[in-house]
């Protein structure tokens, strides 16, 4: 059987090629039957003779190829090294499994893939997004041999995000904590990190600082629970402590005294002193007064949230160049 395996879901992916690898045999067999081919290391006389071989003291032989067709569409002779790519993968005897793990979905214009299409599975892992992340995370406290009720799943959801690898490591740990009974709210609140709001933090810094790689950061958010709108709120929140910081800095104000009136404690107020001394007063009044008329635009219904925290993004870069 021919795979083909793409997406950004990392650990459903490699789910998917452990359950390949396991149909090989034991462990002490799998050094000789699962095959590994990348792109710097992968020829068709290499392709040719590890899915030809028949599998050594086992039912099944897995060759896994990674990145072959982005690999190949780059290459201008990529065509005539691998003419015989659709001979090469019919020889393969009915005991192997070639999977090709692409990172992206560059097969798909690729001549060399449209060569073998028919002859290829392809499944696609996405990330799980809106109610398909509340579904994975409920069946995947079932498969760990728990239960969870829905105002912590949604609690999971904020504080964490969509992302399967750290979503995993806390199911693990609140399935081993709650033990018999259900994983509740209260249950994710004492034991997981939120991670949400250290995003949107960094997201913010990112922004204030004319990073270019801001809108990725803010893109990754608003792919979670958020919206344009609660991003430019944060940001006008931030701009505005980091205004009264700085007009209190060199003033005969102690620590707690600034802590208590700006309502930040520990490692928030740390964040924020070290933030101020990166900004001038001028510099953050003008980005004041860039959210300002940002916000003036969109209540006036000249531009849309997402529209207007876009520009706002690339106003500040201009700001910090």
């Amino acid at each position: 059987m021919i795979y083909l395996f793409y997406g950004d879901d990392e650990l459903s992916i490699l789910e998917a090629m452990q359950d390949l690898i396991r149909n090989v045999g034991t462990n002490d067999l799998r050094d000789h039957n699962v095959i590994r081919l990348d792109k710097q290391s992968i020829t068709p006389e290499k392709l040719t003779s590890s899915v030809s071989s028949v599998p050594f003291l086992s039912e099944r032989r897995l060759i896994i190829v990674t990145d072959f067709f982005s690999k190949t569409k780059s290459k201008r002779n990529a065509g005539k090294d691998w003419g015989n790519l659709r001979q090469i993968v019919e020889t393969m005897p009915p005991t192997n499994d070639l999977l090709f793990r692409e990172t992206q979905n560059a097969y798909k214009n690729n001549d060399l893939f449209n060569q073998i299409a028919e002859m290829i599975s392809v499944r696609e892992f996405p990330m799980p997004r809106g109610a398909a992340i509340n579904r994975w995370i409920q069946e995947r406290v079932k498969d760990k041999g728990g239960d969870i009720d829905n105002s912590a799943v949604a609690r999971l959801v904020y504080v964490i995000g969509s992302d399967t690898w750290a979503l995993d490591s806390e199911i693990e740990k609140l399935v081993l904590y709650a033990a018999d009974r259900e994983i509740n709210r209260n249950d994710i609140d004492l034991l997981t990190t939120d991670n949400h709001q250290d995003s949107i933090f960094k997201a913010v810094d990112m922004a204030l600082n004319g990073n270019l790689n801001a809108m990725e950061s803010v893109k990754t958010i608003l792919n979670g629970s958020e919206s344009p709108g609660y991003i430019l709120a944060m940001i006008h929140r931030q701009v505005r402590l980091l205004i009264t910081a700085k007009m209190f800095h060199g003033e005969d104000v102690n620590r707690n005294d600034l802590s208590r009136q700006l309502n930040l404690r520990g490692y928030a107020m740390d964040k924020l002193l070290e933030e101020t001394k990166r900004h001038s007063l001028s510099k953050l009044r003008s980005v004041h007064s860039l959210l300002v008329k940002t916000d003036e635009k969109i209540k006036l219904g000249k531009l849309k949230d997402m529209l207007a925290l876009e520009m706002l993004l690339a106003e500040l870069v201009l700001l910090n160049n």
